[in-house]
């Protein structure tokens, strides 16, 4: 290859990959160092203890970058050592030179070496026809549902309904009102409260998880503790809802800044666990407490599904930028119709580039 490709040493080549993620993100380029060595050098899932950083160079020059996130994966209670494609990037002045499928191929043969089972991502619209042409599986397309809270912004973008926005707003709150009645109703056997971490009830919650979800990242103490406990600087809230003292279920979310939103980061507890209006109605709660407009989550058809026919959330119409879910199975014995069931999948927020790329602040 024209362009070596190395695994990135933080002192010497993290400037120029900052650079190189300027060079296609512009100000929204991440360039927190600490997130970044806490996402691959202090991954607790490393193979060997090897980081999956990866970088080509021309010379000094960081070009383009390919890397793997190693979890743990559960497929119908079976373990496995997954990894998330994530930050694949080529500068624009070196694209079309091959280097995005030759890193492709890098990541491949060092995650097959290090014994990594299945490379996993969420592909856009100028990467998804580049992995379909070097073979990978095209599992489904993600998509989002939402959960309004004000509809302000909503009704003055569309011109007839634009004057209306204030009392529009205000009869949809009215109905909310009713709504978020019932919803209290239904989780007065529970007590919950937010946590600014995760508690250590993880494990005993996965175990209602593994039992309804089919395929799931294993979201055990250990997991959660490295994911959002020791992320930098991390603002996530920590949901739990128990029932005589015993946690049933947890919710994960974070406040997005930018348009003043909710995101779902994750959940843990059974597929319909009776805990979640608890845990909704908690979390909207605080998000109108704090004026949040609506609450966005993506976790796959059967949890979405769930939430849109229970609890007044509704799917988005547009797609999504990341939406092609995308695979390429290094262990063969994995069964491919397993993965291509969407209703087997729990997948969240907190799998997806979509967080790590925000900052809390």
């Amino acid at each position: 290859m024209k362009y070596p490709i190395t695994q990135l040493d933080f002192d010497r080549d993290f400037a120029g990959f900052v650079e190189l993620s300027r060079a296609i993100y512009g100000e929204k380029a991440v360039a927190d160092e600490a997130l970044y060595r806490w996402l691959f050098e202090k991954n607790i899932y490393n193979p060997k203890g090897y980081y999956l950083f990866h970088v080509a160079k021309d010379g000094d020059k960081v070009v383009a970058s390919d890397c793997l996130m190693p979890v743990p994966l559960s497929i119908k209670g079976n373990k496995y050592l997954a990894a998330w494609s994530i930050k694949t990037m080529t500068h624009p002045d070196y694209q079309r030179q091959g280097i995005f499928r030759a890193m492709t191929e890098f990541n491949i043969t060092r995650a097959r070496e290090l014994g990594i089972d299945i490379i996993l991502g969420f592909a856009n619209a100028n990467s998804f026809p580049g992995y379909k042409k070097f073979g990978w599986e095209v599992l489904w397309e993600r998509r989002a549902i939402i959960r309004p809270l004000d509809i302000r912004q909503s009704l003055r973008r569309k011109a007839p309904l634009s004057p209306f926005a204030e009392v529009g707003n205000k009869l949809f709150r009215m109905l909310d009102k009713g709504r978020l009645a019932r919803l209290a109703a239904q989780a007065k056997k529970y007590e919950t409260e937010i946590h600014s971490s995760a508690p250590e009830t993880c494990d005993k919650l996965w175990a209602k998880m593994q039992a309804g979800f089919a395929i799931a990242i294993e979201r055990d103490q250990k997991y959660i503790e490295w994911r959002y406990n020791q992320r930098p600087n991390q603002e996530y809230k920590f949901v739990v809802a128990c029932a005589q003292k015993q946690p049933e279920a947890m919710l994960v979310f974070r406040r997005h800044l930018g348009n003043n939103s909710c995101i779902i980061i994750d959940y843990i507890g059974a597929p319909e666990s009776p805990a979640i209006p608890a845990l909704l109605h908690e979390t909207v709660q605080y998000c109108l407490d704090n004026n949040l407009r609506y609450i966005i989550n993506s976790s796959g058809s059967r949890f979405d599904d769930y939430l849109c026919n229970h609890f007044w959330f509704k799917y988005l119409t547009a797609p999504l930028a990341n939406n092609m879910f995308i695979a390429h199975r290094i262990n063969r014995d994995i069964n491919p119709a397993h993965l291509t069931e969407q209703e087997n999948w729990f997948i969240s927020y907190g799998d997806s580039e979509l967080d790590l790329d925000l900052q809390f602040r």
